[in-house]
């Protein structure tokens, strides 16, 4: 099962990871899950949607624009390590926002394709900060928690459906800034 997971290290490089959180930084809201809606004990953190901006500035185009580059480049790293997957579109992009709070919880274990969110075969994390404590990216491979460290610019890539759940541990100290992405 590992070997459907694929790490990129340092892939976006820091300068740009900064320039992603100033840009789309300040416009969050209550992140929600498919069926449960606005629930902290399930995931505790904020996103705001990168697939169709509110404000399209011309600052904010170039860096969607860049971020959709970055991600068929990922698919395509995939691709080439798996012939069996193809991707035809980005269906999501998000920027999310995890940080202490009352809240116990990061995103608790789940996988990301279900027939209310079918557009997606293959699910995308990329690390925007590394000045947090917690936030580990887990997931439960056959009853094994395997624990991926993610720095600035690191990238994740893993097939979205039920054989994957991964969650996001709670940030215990800072700010974990990601973005995530599914393709089909």
């Amino acid at each position: 099962m590992k070997n459907y997971i694929l790490e990129a290290r340092k892939f976006i490089k820091p300068k740009i990871c900064e320039k992603i959180i100033s840009y789309f930084g300040d416009d969050f809201q209550d992140a929600k899950t498919t069926g449960h809606g606005n629930n902290k004990t399930i995931r505790n953190c904020l996103v705001t949607h990168l697939h169709t901006p509110k404000s399209s500035s011309f600052g904010k185009k170039i860096i969607t624009n860049y971020l959709y580059s970055k991600i068929f480049q990922i698919a395509d790293m995939y691709n080439e390590q798996h012939d069996n997957y193809t991707c035809q579109k980005v269906t999501q992009l998000d920027l999310l926002k995890y940080e202490k709070n009352e809240h116990k919880v990061g995103y608790n274990f789940h996988h990301d394709q279900g027939h209310k969110c079918a557009e997606r075969s293959l699910s995308v994390s990329i690390c925007l900060s590394n000045d947090y404590e917690g936030g580990e990216f887990v997931f439960n491979l056959d009853g094994e928690h395997i624990q991926y460290p993610q720095n600035i610019g690191d990238v994740i890539a893993f097939p979205s459906n039920f054989m994957f759940p991964h969650q996001v541990n709670p940030v215990s100290r800072g700010v974990r800034f990601a973005i995530v992405s599914w393709l089909i």
